[in-house]
């Protein structure tokens, strides 16, 4: 019953998709799941943003700051709350347009995390291991590389057509599961290497993460979006982080 549930939750989203969605400027995820922009934001820009990041990161108790069990990925959710004018830099209203239109729903609520990735023994990559952010519906992360990203420093990385093949994976990647951290290296997963200022789109129903960091650092900053109001602040205190009172 479980499968047959998880099935059809699935082909919903999947018909839903197809028949309302996968217009616009990020129509190009149906086939492709993830792709790049290059330089969409300026050497001086990412420099301007890093400086924020470390800035707030030190700030001691800082209530939307979060931090993995090893220390490994700190990250600022709300970041668009700390950069001032700097918001202007990503566009906001055009991502969310070109959302909109591959999802085939109205965007209600949105917000920036960004983060620090840094090699520490034993992490598991920025998103702690590879995972699907729902493994029924379509959804779309924005991703500004802010430093130049290699196969050393924690690359985002994810296996194409996982998003779609929704019968041919299903014994291997079983529906309905969010964390799927038994893929081996003939599973061909992509590794975004690329350079600042680049901006990743991908649709993150596919299995994804970030490769677990073994040199340098990796700075990001990444736009969520949801059809629900309210959502963002739910997650935060689901994070044990305190919610503002205002949320986009």
């Amino acid at each position: 019953m479980r499968i047959a549930n998880n099935i059809v939750k699935t082909l919903v989203s999947d018909i839903w998709t197809n028949a309302i969605g996968s217009r616009g400027e990020f129509a190009a995820l149906r086939a492709e799941t993830a792709f790049t922009l290059l330089e969409d934001l300026s050497e001086d820009v990412c420099a301007a943003l890093i400086s924020r990041i470390d800035a707030t990161l030190e700030v001691t108790a800082h209530p939307r700051v979060w931090r993995d069990s090893s220390g490994s990925d700190a990250r600022i959710w709300g970041f668009e709350k700390d950069i001032g004018r700097l918001i202007d830099e990503f566009q906001i209203e055009r991502r969310i347009t070109a959302i909109e239109k591959y999802l085939g729903r109205t965007v209600r609520s949105w917000y920036l995390m960004a983060n620090r990735v840094e090699p520490v023994v034993g992490n598991l990559g920025s998103g702690g291991g590879l995972h699907r952010d729902s493994p029924f519906s379509h959804q779309v992360k924005c991703i500004w590389y802010l430093t130049d990203v290699t196969d050393q420093n924690g690359p985002f990385q994810y296996l194409p057509g996982s998003h779609t093949n929704l019968f041919g994976s299903r014994k291997k990647y079983p529906l309905g599961e969010y964390r799927l951290n038994h893929l081996s290296k003939d599973d061909h997963m992509v590794e975004v290497l690329s350079g600042a200022g680049t901006l990743l789109v991908c649709d993150t129903k596919c299995i994804h993460g970030g490769k677990p960091i073994e040199s340098g650092s990796r700075y990001a900053v990444t736009l969520y979006t949801s059809p629900h109001e309210g959502e963002f602040a739910r997650q935060l205190r689901a994070l044990g982080l305190s919610a503002p009172t205002q949320m986009n």
